[in-house]
């Protein structure tokens, strides 16, 4: 591939190079090839030279190209909740198909920029939570053509990239404490309830118990969702805690106490039977983002949130650039 200026009558055969729009509203766009009837339109419109490419037998066309990389980055878009643009410009456009959580092979996705700096594969963070009709990612060819062989090479680190983790859960409970039968203290169902709503999720049971690890426990047992979440009184500040304690008096289990994200450190994670618990931090009962948004869009979509997989949040997980404490 050349790139070059070429008198307009010797560009018969390349390639336009850039996107010209004439006065009467013509638009020519890069990458259009060049034969007779562009020559003799742009000659009426008083061009007398061109910037363009001229491509050889080893060139592939950025849409072209464009279009088999994105048959193995996403070989099967519907198994994968995407939508897949038509190429243009060299570009071609992921869009979610639902509300979910977007699952990358990170390590095969970088192996592929890797191959040639003409190739860019461009997505949104992992495990970012989107909705329906969202871009999720972008494969763009750079230059107007690339190579045969770096095709093939992109083609040869990987396959099926890609793929929308869609919300599964539907019912979740919800469980405050107070102290002193002090109901004014349970404030938290609105923003909770609007959390999961965001996620197309309902609460379906709301239990308010005294701040004792009794009551606690009993309520645990009690819990109709498919997952629980427990917002005290009082913050959880050990794994003897209330919240912690109770879980364990019910035949639960904790998995991880603390999370590397800020605001939402406060958090643990453990499970009763099949059915995922989450002590929630006290910033959890406003509205900004935190931590727990992180937690709650991969459990309900599906993801593991192992001790493992918590403590991989530390990097990026700093939220505010003002520490605060939860």
């Amino acid at each position: 591939m050349i790139f070059e200026t070429r008198p307009l009558h010797a560009a018969k055969g390349t390639v336009l190079a850039r996107d010209i729009t004439l006065k009467t509203g013509v638009r020519f766009s890069a990458g259009r090839p060049i034969g007779p009837s562009e020559i003799a339109a742009l000659t009426m419109a008083g061009l007398r030279e061109l910037d363009v490419v001229a491509l050889d037998l080893h060139d592939v066309v950025a849409n072209e190209a464009a279009k088999r990389i994105a048959e193995v980055l996403v070989p099967h878009a519907s198994d994968a909740n995407l939508r897949i643009s038509g190429a243009a410009g060299g570009r071609i456009d992921f869009r979610a198909v639902c509300a979910g959580v977007l699952g990358i092979d990170t390590y095969g996705v970088t192996r592929m920029n890797r191959v040639d700096e003409g190739i860019a594969i461009i997505t949104l963070p992992q495990f970012h939570f989107v909705r329906a009709g969202d871009l999720v990612a972008s494969l763009r060819i750079v230059p107007l053509a690339v190579r045969r062989y770096a095709i093939s090479q992109v083609i040869e680190e990987g396959e099926d990239m890609m793929r929308l983790r869609p919300v599964i859960a539907e019912r979740v409970t919800l469980i405050q404490t107070v102290e002193g039968g002090d109901t004014s203290q349970v404030h938290g169902e609105p923003v909770i309830r609007a959390r999961l709503a965001r996620m197309g999720i309902r609460l379906t049971e709301s239990l308010v118990v005294a701040h004792r690890e009794g009551a606690l426990a009993e309520a645990l047992l009690s819990a109709s969702g498919e997952a629980v979440l427990i917002l005290t009184a009082r913050e959880t500040v050990d794994r003897g805690d209330v919240a912690p304690a109770a879980l364990k008096r019910a035949g639960g289990v904790i998995t991880r106490f603390g999370l590397p994200v800020d605001p939402g450190a406060r958090m643990f994670a453990g499970g009763l039977g099949a059915v995922p618990v989450l002590g929630l931090p006290k910033c959890a009962a406003e509205p900004e983002g935190n931590g727990t948004d992180w937690v709650l869009e991969r459990l309900f979509c599906g993801v593991s949130i192992s001790d493992d997989d918590l403590a991989d949040l530390g990097v990026g997980g700093l939220l505010s650039g003002k520490s605060e404490r939860d």
